[in-house]
């Protein structure tokens, strides 16, 4: 063991105490022998933290006052003493052999390399739902351009140097959604990441997910990638079809919702822009018919 690099878990939550238990359940179950376990407490009052005292002792736990999931896991970043961090949020199940897989995956590559691996969908009790899988093959190497496409990685299960971490400003401010894009964009730009293909933790979807899709939260996505975009012209420039294709897509979606909450002259706007981007027949259907 002594061979091997300590790697942090952190683990953010809030008002999650019975997931919490079974997420930290398969952390203690890893096959990977030199981790540290931090939980960040987001302010719970569900007993979270008398839970994690009682049941788990050798798990260090800290509380704060309730300032958003990237807060917490900035947090956890900071009391870290590893050489990696890995995150999992607190409705998520490592698979026994996770952390292993993600070090195997970078422990001969260069210094900052970073690994991400892919998930099994659960239901809120457990069962398996399905999964869908946004490429065949999950690209290794320099990803900036297939980030671009989609959202390939994910904040739970990748794992990278912490100081990488740190040296980024960790997750941003952003208070809910897409401080892991916006940071694994910018990373994609430093730093080559390496796929884990087979699945390596169980992603549970229930009502109190933060990444549930609404107008608003894909609004963020696509404030995201434009800051990048207009922080690194030369991506744009390398990139150009994809680029108007992503911002066509996501205008689409943003269409989507905004229809589906009733917000048409979002709706109008959103459609305009993905027809300018991608002047197609069903863009301009999609315009027609608002």
């Amino acid at each position: 063991m002594n061979d091997l690099p300590l790697i942090t878990i952190g683990v953010s939550t809030y008002n999650r105490k019975d997931y919490l238990k079974l997420s930290l359940d398969s952390l203690l179950a890893q096959t990977y022998p030199n981790c540290e376990i931090i939980v960040v407490d987001d302010g719970s009052s569900d007993g979270t933290g008398e839970m994690v005292k009682e049941c788990y002792p050798q798990i260090k736990y800290v509380y704060q006052t309730n300032a958003g999931d990237a807060a917490a896991k900035n947090h956890a970043a900071m009391l870290a003493q590893g050489e990696y961090i890995v995150f999992n949020d607190s409705d998520d199940i490592f698979l026994p052999d996770a952390v292993e897989r993600l070090y195997n995956a970078i422990k001969d590559k260069e210094k900052n390399a970073c690994s991400y691996g892919t998930y099994i969908t659960i239901d809120p009790e457990g069962k398996e739902l399905p999964t869908k899988r946004k490429v065949q093959l999950y690209p290794s190497g320099s990803i900036t351009r297939e980030l671009i496409g989609h959202i390939l990685v994910n904040c739970t299960a990748t794992m990278m140097p912490r100081q990488l971490f740190l040296a980024n400003g960790g997750l941003g401010n952003i208070r809910q959604v897409a401080a892991d894009y916006s940071l694994y964009l910018k990373l994609s730009l430093q730093s080559n990441f390496y796929a884990v293909q087979e699945p390596v933790f169980l992603r549970r979807r229930h009502s109190g997910n933060v990444s549930q899709i609404n107008y608003a939260k894909q609004k963020v996505v696509l404030n995201v990638l434009e800051k990048f975009l207009a922080e690194h012209p030369e991506v744009q420039n390398r990139y150009p079809r994809e680029v108007k294709k992503r911002l066509a897509d996501l205008n689409n979606k943003l269409c989507r919702e905004a229809r589906r909450e009733k917000l048409f002259a979002e709706a109008k706007m959103h459609a305009k822009l993905a027809y300018k981007l991608k002047p197609t027949l069903k863009n301009f259907c999609r315009l027609l018919g608002l």
